[in-house]
């Protein structure tokens, strides 16, 4: 592992069903991410499609296979990680992120949890991922992975990760925004300080939080993409309600100081395999 990472969160507006459009937005913060010299740029979830896709999630996976392929063009000397519509199979869709780096698409992760509660309706349109999908990749000697946004308010799929090997964990969000407070606070955002300092905290590993901003139907999403330390502290935060490239270079040791005082190294597999004995 090299001792630091430089990466860029690029909290962008996605316009719903316009896959070209995307894609050159895409391209312009690659651009702008080559510019800064960073290492890992990562975009939100359905980065390439915008979210609330509904009948659309069915017609716009070979948009987004031509689209990637264009930013594998463009991906020498760096890594991009974005959200996209996957096919695997031929008419099963998947909400997945796509790794690109170097010139070649390294994988894709399906998203685990499919909300469908309020204004969510995913599993309608698309199949839940399975555990096995779940990967950790390498560059420049950091591993990392991905969950995509409901997977993370479960502490499984972040925990896979960790004792996978990650040392930093994405999460790409679509978050809307919810529960504004008085004090220009929002209840989502409160949560999703909490989730992520608790998922960085209990597995010892750099947490990215990356969410989009912009209005989509009636739906508007708040951005305030977020990194937080392995100790939980938050070194770097993105504007609320407009674009933004987060930059932050992370840095090996506070991991490795993060571990001598860690419990994670515990794991109780009994307390495991009776969670997975529950209805």
């Amino acid at each position: 592992m090299s001792e630091r990472i430089r990466i860029g969160l690029a909290q962008v507006h996605s316009l719903l069903g316009d896959v070209n459009h995307n894609l050159e937005k895409h391209l312009e913060y690659v651009r702008r991410a080559k510019e800064k010299e960073l290492d890992i740029i990562v975009f939100p979830e359905l980065s390439l499609t915008g979210y609330l896709l509904r009948d659309l999630a069915y017609e716009i996976s070979d948009k987004c296979f031509k689209a990637i392929e264009k930013i594998r063009e463009e991906s020498k000397g760096i890594c991009i990680v974005l959200g996209c519509v996957y096919e695997k199979r031929i008419g099963i869709y998947y909400n997945s992120i796509v790794v690109v780096c170097d010139g070649e698409i390294f994988g894709f992760i399906p998203k685990l949890y499919l909300p469908n509660y309020g204004l969510f309706e995913e599993s309608r349109y698309f199949k839940e991922g399975s555990s096995k999908d779940v990967k950790v990749f390498e560059w420049k000697g950091w591993r990392f992975g991905s969950v995509i946004c409901e997977d993370a308010w479960h502490p499984e799929p972040v925990e896979l990760l960790a004792r996978l090997g990650a040392d930093l964990v994405f999460i790409h969000a679509s978050s809307p925004l919810r529960g504004l407070y008085g004090k220009g606070e929002t209840f989502i955002e409160n949560v999703w300080r909490a989730i992520a300092v608790t998922r960085a905290v209990e597995n010892t590993v750099y947490i990215a939080f990356i969410n989009r901003v912009g209005e989509e139907d009636e739906e508007f999403f708040w951005g305030g993409s977020m990194v937080i330390d392995p100790t939980g502290e938050v070194i770097a935060e993105g504007k609320k309600m407009e674009e933004d490239l987060v930059v932050v270079e992370l840095d090996k040791y506070r991991l490795v100081r993060a571990r001598r005082f860690s419990s994670f190294k515990v794991h109780r597999k009994d307390i495991h395999r009776i969670l997975g004995d529950l209805e």
